[in-house]
């Protein structure tokens, strides 16, 4: 019992000794799809920490203005609400597809606050003090309740391996290339295929009758 009040008191202290480092430093965590479950534990809500995460793509003219506010808005909570586990972070959809379509992210910025195991949107205005008073307490009143999407499953997650296998991308656009531009090739091809599937299939035939055979006549012999 003692080993076991020690090991979890020694595991709550390294969770307040992250959530310390991660908001204390006053920067704005970069969330990608090999570390945005992990870090922010969506699905489970799990750590102690609220996730305010601005989806954005580089090109977005709106998402290039809200920059140094949401570098200020982390500095600012880092600096005055220190003890509250409120990080600031953001995800470069373009280049992070898998939380694009998991959170469904449709217009740029999009901003989600992750806080109490719930997702609240926030669809206010964009001043530093604004969001401030969101992430503090205003997200129970103004912010529009949304559902946690689930983490891709395992399967999912094989699929889009395959997907991504460049050897994999390369044989499929060079069939296709094939069968759209190529056509007496592929023609050809898939003769030549036929054909020789016909000659297996006899060959493989015309032995298993001669083993059969074979074998009766052996048969008869001894009788």
């Amino acid at each position: 019992m003692k080993f076991a009040s020690s090991l979890s008191s020694v595991v709550f202290v390294s969770i307040l000794v992250w959530m310390n480092n991660v908001v204390v430093n006053g920067e704005v965590v970069e969330l990608t799809d090999d570390n945005f479950e992990h870090q922010t534990q969506a699905s489970t809500g799990q750590t102690t920490g609220k996730w305010f995460v601005k989806f954005y793509a580089p090109w977005c003219g709106h998402c290039v203005s809200l920059a140094p506010t949401w570098e200020d808005l982390a500095a600012k909570v880092a600096e005055e609400n220190p003890a509250d586990g409120i990080v600031i972070a953001k995800v470069d959809v373009t280049k992070n597809s898998d939380i694009a379509k998991r959170f469904q992210i449709q217009g740029f910025p999009t901003l989600k606050y992750l806080a109490d195991r719930k997702m609240y949107k926030y669809s206010g205005g964009r001043t530093i003090d604004e969001l401030h008073a969101f992430v503090t307490g205003g997200y129970k009143e103004t912010g529009v309740l949304e559902d946690i999407p689930a983490p891709p499953s395992w399967l999912q997650m094989k699929l889009k391996a395959l997907d991504d296998n460049s050897w994999i991308k390369t044989t499929m656009a060079d069939f296709d290339d094939i069968l759209n531009y190529r056509k007496n090739a592929a023609a050809v091809m898939l003769g030549m295929g036929f054909v020789f599937g016909v000659l297996i299939g006899l060959i493989l035939g015309m032995s298993m009758a001669s083993s059969s055979s074979g074998g009766s006549a052996a048969k008869s012999k001894k009788e």
